[in-house]
């Protein structure tokens, strides 16, 4: 009689598991394209071949701005400097002046006239809150006895209307 085979419960487990994987990596490196066939089939779509020449672009941008990093380029330098200071280096301004009435007095009425919008508009937005405050305070709560009252005095005024003739 031959030998049993024994074999441990997780070499069997461990077997179990990756025998899927393998037959996928054996089916897929038989039957994949290759890259320059799938290349070819993106191109056929004059969509994908925007997107593909617009991405090779961008890499091309990328790896000169990479070398000129590397060679120590001091206009790239300055750039990456303005950046890592978080804008706190030369450029002051990041809005458009109009230079045609930068400091002239046509230009201080305009920013004069800017200001006092600006101040009133604040000024009218502080009284709305005040009255959407004011019109949103809750009514207090009426009082047993005062709805008691309210209730003997509107059936009064309905037999006032009506007329009390002594009978029931």
């Amino acid at each position: 009689m031959a030998p049993r085979i024994r074999i441990p419960a997780h070499v069997f487990g461990y077997t179990l598991a990756t025998v899927p994987a393998i037959a996928y990596a054996m089916y897929w490196k038989k039957n994949h394209k290759s890259d320059e066939e799938f290349e070819k089939m993106l191109l056929e779509s004059s969509r994908n071949k925007s997107l593909i020449d617009g991405s090779r672009d961008k890499k091309q941008n990328m790896v000169s701005f990479f070398d000129a990093m590397k060679d120590g380029d001091p206009e790239q330098e300055a750039r990456m400097n303005q950046v890592l200071y978080g804008g706190k280096g030369d450029i002051k301004r990041h809005y458009a002046i109009d230079k045609s009435l930068y400091g002239t007095e046509e230009g201080a009425e305009q920013q004069r006239m800017a200001v006092e919008a600006a101040a009133e508009e604040q000024s009218s937005r502080a009284i709305k809150k005040k009255r959407r405050k004011k019109g949103g305070k809750k009514k207090k709560k009426k009082m047993v006895e005062d709805v008691a009252k309210d209730e003997t005095k509107s059936k009064t005024d309905s037999i006032d209307k009506v007329g009390w003739n002594g009978s029931t």
